[in-house]
């Protein structure tokens, strides 16, 4: 009908509207001079970039979700430091908003922000020596990933998500943590307890004089590789399976990077 042609017509101009309107921010903020870092510059020029090119018809899922999550860190440490993870792998959880942008009948771009909590015990060095036996580290996160997923519909009632991309993510404090700190005095060795802030860093005097144990600080931000599984039931019911890689050393005394795997389940509007 014509009221409907009308609406068509009057939805598209809108959304040229809103194209041309995300062309014009993207060219102006990358080609301004202002005192921006240049990391900040490139994460806005990206998110800019993936609206600009989205395709008129996208259509916008927003979700909820929450679960668990297993996670230790990988060890790159170097000059013969060797921290090892003590026990398993530790539970923790997490809580977020998704955003899925469904690009056609089969692409979709993937994204949110989630509050995710996880921990692990590891064994640390300090110049090549174990000043510290078992570190409790716990650390709260923003997560905001960025995956490019292909929707897969296996039937009318379920579809399978595989999906890839990045993420970046800021961390920040989740009280004390518990750690053994060794004290030496001739011959005599003992292991005490000690609470520490993995954003603040430790040091303390080790036993004899000039020996000191010392603990970098936790990098707040964290970057690195992200690959997923989700299942969606019946349109709104979610199940989600990924698993996170840092690529930047989130403590570089002891080359530590964040890994994690991420089982969740939620609800999409």
């Amino acid at each position: 009908t014509r009221k409907e042609s009308s609406a068509a017509s009057d939805v598209y101009k809108r959304q040229y509207m809103d194209r041309a309107l995300c062309l014009y921010l993207l060219s102006n903020f990358a080609t301004s001079n202002k005192k921006i870092s240049m990391k900040t510059k490139m994460i806005v020029v990206v998110v800019l970039a993936a609206m600009c090119v989205l395709p008129l018809s996208a259509q916008v899922k927003v979700g909820v979700e929450g679960g668990m999550n297993l996670s230790h860190y990988l060890v790159s440490g170097s000059d013969g430091y060797k921290a090892e993870q003590v026990g398993g792998m530790k539970p923790g959880f997490q809580l977020g908003v998704t955003v899925d942008y469904e690009i056609g009948k089969h692409w979709m771009l993937m994204s949110g922000l989630s509050w995710l909590q996880n921990r692990s015990t590891m064994k640390m060095m300090d110049h090549m020596v174990t000043y510290f036996p078992k570190t409790e580290i716990k650390m709260n996160n923003l997560i905001l990933p960025l995956k490019m997923g292909y929707n897969i519909r296996v039937s009318d009632k379920l579809s399978l998500i595989p999906s890839v991309g990045v993420y970046a993510s800021y961390g920040f404090g989740a009280g004390n943590c518990s750690l053994d700190v060794i004290h030496q005095e001739g011959d005599n060795i003992t292991t005490e307890p000690a609470k520490w802030k993995p954003l603040d860093g430790f040091s303390y005097k080790a036993g004899e004089p000039n020996n000191s144990g010392n603990l970098q600080a936790f990098r707040r931000w964290d970057y690195g590789g992200i690959v997923g599984m989700k299942a969606v039931i019946a349109d709104h019911y979610t199940i989600s399976f990924d698993y996170r890689v840092g690529i930047k050393k989130i403590q570089a005394q002891n080359g530590l990077r964040n890994s994690t795997f991420q089982f969740s389940v939620g609800y999409r509007f």
